[in-house]
């Protein structure tokens, strides 16, 4: 490959590791260390059914459901440690549930220490396999003792991070933490995940709340005395976890010591559980090797960078208030020195929607959203570029939401099967390209309100202006722009306001942002490129000989297919297959498929459901060479692919007391606590050189293992994880294509070269190539 420059990185441990030993080896010392600590596993076949009259879509009938099988199995548990005189309580009885060619088993912890049957399902199937493991390992963990407080009666392991009552109902228990489960994948790869739980328990005295039709009392016991003392708390119900929470992956704190806010983070928890898993495996005498992170090889800067703006934008206003004469001025001339020739508003600005935030007295937000403008009136032009301003309803959910029953709108994620969705949804779907075959360039942004300007602190304004650098010039400001003022003095804010909205001569415009350190926000960087890859899209489609110009590869020409399936469990299979061609140095779409039938029969390879053989496996996506009967997929998976955890040593270091806690790369004696995502090795300088990298490491015999470091400096606070990626390739036969052919494919080398390299971890399409994206917006834009 072109530019490949061969260097080691610094080393990031991953919350991955491999086992070493066959697995009836595995299983018998598992065995062993079970019999040495009085412990069994048996297991039995679960017969529980949901009722006919419950529908499985429904989230009310779904949490029932799971409340009341997690109870039965826990009867049914008791009912069998009794029979063996081991009296227990509900919550300290273990067990996995695991299902296998359509049936449910359930593992649990007995005093039955001879009993060996497990080990047979251990080593024949691979749910039974992953379920056993984490029900051993869970034992190991609470026999150990962990620095924070889990809750234990479930099936994985939940480190607390916070409970909290709300003040209209100190009834309800609202518990956020961290769910604790290992991946066990077929190359016998353990891949240890923390996803964030939002669960609610409801106070005893509530008790008629829980009875089922036998009459039995329902849920686990949480003690909770730090606000009531001795007041048992009962499970209701799991949450929305996707929702906003104060639950980080990596929080640096100004005092680099301070450990108790470190150990509230998952980097920590991640660290220590890897540490302990580790600690177990040689406890077991079980071997393995720890899958860290080093990467062998880098590319630099090869990003796609030649994304033309558009040159007519109309603005939807979809955030609840009127746009002022003043942000529209603002946004025409802000558009205009982002090459926009036309820019246009529609209906003069006017909100399409109200909004009015409703408590609803439960850790949740509903919304009355009323329609300004009739959504169904609302029609976009093939040949026009929309962006749309969305009010942000919900962190996570941003301004997905539907509307149930009581006629309020609840931010969600999954809405899939909701009758009534929001605008931007709705827009979305009515005009989508499979079903109209005309392809609309749209693009949102989700905001709480329109905000130009703001400090660096500020969420969601258009730029945002450094406050050290405006304290030492404001004199200098204040005159600068008081010609854009009116000759009054005004605020800093407004001051940069008033200059932004009327200054049309673009030097002049780029000087004084640069000159006062005023930066256009990540979050407007990304709507541009959006909107400029979704223009390209959009006059590809109509004009297949408007090429987009990328880096120049070292072969000529190459013809290439790239696929997305999008197949949702109870949804109609979608898929659409790009037909693309790089030729002297610029990429050109030559033709779209999108007729499922055609794609199944073209490309026989795509995976089918093993309970289903007539529907595609979701979520599929390849590159794919039909001359060389070869298809190359790129992907993230917690079963897979690892994420990375920090620089080795860490937990030792806080044992002991050294271990400072702080973004710092440059001289030695830096922590270097994030290698391959703030630096990648001493020697490469300026640190900040890895922002424009892609980190390879390529010691893996048939895939190619990589990371894409973010854009910016890291911020204090750090939300998700930061991701690898797997690139790996097969022929139509199933033979795996080996690395060191893998790296030097044509395809390989455009999949590198056209990454967009986008300015937030936003969703997957951050770290996602342009080919993945053109044939994906396709179905869901």
């Amino acid at each position: 490959m072109k530019n490949k420059v061969e260097a080691l990185s610094d080393i990031s441990r991953t919350n991955q590791l491999k086992i070493l030993e066959n697995q009836q080896k595995l299983a018998e010392k598992l065995f062993q260390y079970l019999f040495k600590n009085e412990q069994g596993i048996e297991h039995f076949q679960l017969e529980y059914r949901q009722a006919d009259e419950e529908n499985p879509e429904n989230e009310e009938a779904q949490a029932n459901f799971y409340k009341k099988q997690h109870k039965h199995i826990k009867n049914e548990i008791k009912k069998r440690l009794d029979e063996r005189g081991d009296k227990r309580e509900s919550s300290e009885i273990q067990y996995f549930l695991s299902y296998t060619n359509g049936k449910k088993y359930v593992f649990y912890l007995s005093p039955n220490k001879s009993h060996s049957g497990w080990q047979k399902l251990f080593t024949e199937n691979s749910s039974d396999r992953e379920r056993i493991f984490n029900l051993i390992f869970k034992f190991y963990i609470l026999s150990q003792g962990l620095s924070v407080d889990t809750i234990n009666g479930f099936e994985e392991l939940l480190l607390l991070h916070s409970m909290n009552t709300n003040p209209k109902s100190k009834d309800a228990l609202f518990v956020w933490g961290h769910n604790l489960f290992i991946k066990y994948n077929p190359y016998d790869v353990l891949t240890l995940t923390l996803s964030r739980k939002s669960r609610k328990f409801l106070l005893q005295k509530d008790k008629k709340k829980y009875k089922t039709v036998d009459g039995e009392d329902l849920g686990d016991v949480l003690l909770y005395k730090k606000l009531y003392k001795d007041k048992n708390y009962y499970f209701d119900r799991d949450l929305d976890a996707r929702k906003k929470n104060k639950i980080n992956f990596m929080q640096f704190d100004e005092n680099p010591k301070n450990y108790e806010n470190f150990k509230k983070t998952q980097l920590y928890h991640y660290q220590n559980l890897m540490t302990k898993l580790e600690n177990f495996l040689s406890e077991c005498n079980i071997a393995f090797e720890s899958l860290h992170f080093q990467a062998d090889h880098y590319l630099e800067n090869p990003f796609i960078k030649n994304i033309d703006s558009v040159e007519f934008l109309e603005i939807i206003n979809n955030t609840g208030v009127d746009l002022t004469q003043s942000d529209r001025q603002f946004l025409q001339c802000f558009l205009k020195h982002q090459g926009v020739s036309t820019i246009a508003f529609y209906k003069d600005g006017k909100t399409v929607s109200t909004y009015e935030q409703v408590p609803d007295g439960e850790d949740e937000v509903c919304w009355r959203i009323t329609e300004s403008i009739k959504w169904s009136d609302i029609q976009l032009e093939a040949g026009k570029n929309y962006l749309v301003f969305n009010k942000l309803l919900e962190e996570e959910a941003g301004s997905m939401a539907y509307q149930a029953k009581d006629n309020l709108w609840y931010p969600s994620t999954t809405i899939d099967n909701q009758s009534q969705v929001d605008f931007y949804s709705q827009l979305k779907k009515k005009f989508n390209y499979l079903e109209t075959g005309q392809f609309f360039s749209t693009q949102g942004i989700n905001i709480p309100e329109f905000r130009a300007v703001g400090d660096e602190k500020t969420n969601f304004a258009v730029f945002n202006y450094t406050n050290w650098k405006i304290d030492r010039d404001r004199d200098s400001l204040h005159k600068e722009t008081q010609a854009f003022t009116e000759g009054k003095i005004l605020d800093v804010e407004d001051s940069i306001f008033c200059y932004l909205k009327e200054q049309a001569d673009s030097k002049q415009w780029e000087s004084f942002c640069e000159r006062y350190k005023i930066n256009l926000s990540p979050e407007f960087q990304k709507v541009l490129i959006e909107l400029g890859i979704k223009n390209w899209i959009a006059q590809s489609i109509l004009n297949p000989n408007l090429g987009l110009p990328i880096t120049p590869q070292p072969f000529p020409e190459k013809q290439f297919f790239s696929i997305y399936v999008r197949s949702p469990r109870n949804k109609e299979p979608k898929a659409v297959a790009v037909e693309f061609l790089y030729k002297d140095g610029c990429i050109y779409i030559k033709n779209v498929i999108y007729d499922l039938k055609q794609i199944e029969s073209k490309f026989r390879f795509l995976r089918r459901r093993r309970n289903n053989s007539e529907k595609l496996v979701n979520d599929q996506k390849y590159f794919v060479d039909d001359a060389e009967k070869l298809y190359i997929s790129c992907y993230t998976d917690d079963l897979y692919t690892p994420t990375l955890i920090g620089r080795t040593g860490i937990i030792e270091d806080l044992e002991s007391g050294e271990l400072t806690i702080d973004r710092k790369n440059q001289s030695e004696k830096s922590s270097r606590f994030l290698p391959l995502v703030s630096h990648y090795n001493s020697e490469i300088k300026p640190i900040n050189r890895i922002q424009n990298m892609i980190c390879l490491d390529l010691k893996n015999k048939t895939f190619i293992q990589y990371n894409v470091p973010p854009r910016q400096n890291i911020a204090a606070s750090i939300k998700k994880g930061f991701r690898s990626y797997h690139l790996i390739g097969k022929r139509y036969g199933g033979e795996s294509i080996p690395t060191s052919e893998l790296i030097d494919h044509p395809i390989t080398a455009l999949h590198f070269s056209t990454l967009t390299q986008n300015v937030l971890k936003i969703g997957e399409n951050s770290q996602s190539s342009l080919l993945e994206k053109v044939a994906k917006v396709l179905i869901e834009n």
